[in-house]
């Protein structure tokens, strides 16, 4: 995200007043990173919650261990498919492959818990 800012400013396409208001026409690569950015604030904090939870009942067993390098594995699949071609159905692809695996990660803690 800082370097897509830090080349918009060199490159003079966006003035630093424009990251106040955020008015006004920006770069489509540098809304795109900001996007990309936000995202990672979104599905992931799911994540980050199922794995707080595992720790504290101490009930990790390996395919938890499973669940959690694969949804990280196609997080940058993600990330890699948004950054460079941007392509739709790829994209879409693996986002609904880490919405599942976090899905089964989720009904996994509840048949332990249940």
């Amino acid at each position: 995200m800082r370097l897509m800012v830090q080349k918009a400013i060199k490159s003079r396409e966006v003035r630093y007043r424009w990251f106040r208001v955020y008015e006004g026409a920006a770069p489509e690569y540098m809304l795109m990173a900001r996007d990309h950015y936000k995202g990672f604030f979104e599905i992931p904090i799911l994540f980050y919650l199922l794995c707080v939870i595992l720790y504290v009942i101490n009930s990790v067993d390996t395919i938890d261990i499973w669940f959690a390098w694969l949804f990280v594995l196609m997080k940058f699949v993600h990330s890699y498919i948004r950054m460079t071609s941007n392509y739709v159905p790829y994209r879409a692809y693996s986002f609904y492959t880490c919405f599942f695996i976090l899905l089964c990660g989720w009904v996994n803690l509840a048949i332990k818990v249940f």
